[in-house]
C-alpha cells in the first residue's frame, strides 16, 4: 500500500490528493469504511498492522496508540474548524504536545527541495511526526483548509473539500448531506405540531 494513499472514500468522493492523503488515512481510521464499522486501532496490534501497510515499523504499545488516537482526535477537531475557519488555540495547544514529544524521537528532517518535513526514524513516533509534518506544511501552503470531518452526529469521516469555493459540508451528500437535512425537516415538521 502507498503511504499517501487515503484508500476508499464515501460515495466516490475523491481522495486528499499527495502526501496529505496520508493524513486523511490516520483520521479516518476510527471507522472502516470496508467493513464492519468499527474501530480500526482498537489495540496495540491493530495500530501496528496499519502502521506496517504504510511502511512503518509495526511494533507499537499502548502508550503508542494512545498518543495517535489523541493525534487523530486533535487533528479531526482542525478538520471540523476548516468549515468555518474558526480559530481553535486549545487543538493546537495539543497538537503542540503531541509534536514536542514525537517530532525529537522521529527526527524530522526539512527538505527544501520537496519542500516537506520527513521522519528520518521509524515506527509509531514516525507516522505521528509525519502526519504533524504534512498538516505543518499543508497549513503554510493553504492546502489543509480543505481537508474537514463530516459535521454529522454519527459520522465525522475526513473529507477533502473539492469545491471551487470550498463550500463542501459533508463526507457525502447522498449519505450524511440527507440524513442531516431529513432530520432538520423532521424537526421543523415536529415544532409546528400542536
Amino acid at each position: 500500500m502507498d503511504r499517501f494513499d487515503a484508500g476508499t472514500q464515501p460515495a466516490g468522493r475523491p481522495p486528499a490528493p499527495g502526501r496529505l492523503g496520508f493524513v486523511q488515512a490516520f483520521l479516518n481510521t476510527f471507522w472502516d469504511l470496508d467493513g464492519d464499522g468499527a474501530e480500526v486501532w482498537s489495540t496495540p496490534a491493530a495500530y501496528g498492522a496499519w502502521l506496517e501497510a504504510r511502511g512503518f515499523d509495526g511494533a507499537a504499545t499502548e502508550a503508542d496508540l494512545e498518543r495517535a488516537l489523541d493525534l487523530r482526535k486533535a487533528l479531526r477537531g482542525l478538520c471540523l474548524a476548516n468549515h468555518d475557519a474558526a480559530d481553535v488555540p486549545e487543538v493546537l495547544a495539543v497538537l503542540d504536545v503531541i509534536a514536542a514529544d514525537v517530532a525529537p524521537k522521529a527526527a524530522l528532517a526539512p527538505s527544501l527541495s520537496t519542500g516537506a518535513l520527513d521522519p528520518t526514524g521509524d515506527g509509531p513516533d514516525a507516522a505521528c511526526a509525519l502526519a504533524l509534518g504534512i498538516v505543518f506544511a499543508a497549513r503554510a501552503d493553504g492546502s489543509f483548509a480543505r481537508l474537514k470531518a463530516c459535521p454529522h452526529a454519527h459520522c465525522g469521516w475526513a473529507f477533502y473539500d473539492g469545491s471551487r469555493n470550498r463550500s463542501g459540508q459533508w463526507c457525502s451528500m447522498r449519505i450524511c448531506g440527507n440524513r442531516t437535512k431529513g432530520e432538520a425537516f423532521r424537526r421543523r415538521r415536529g415544532a409546528r405540531r400542536p
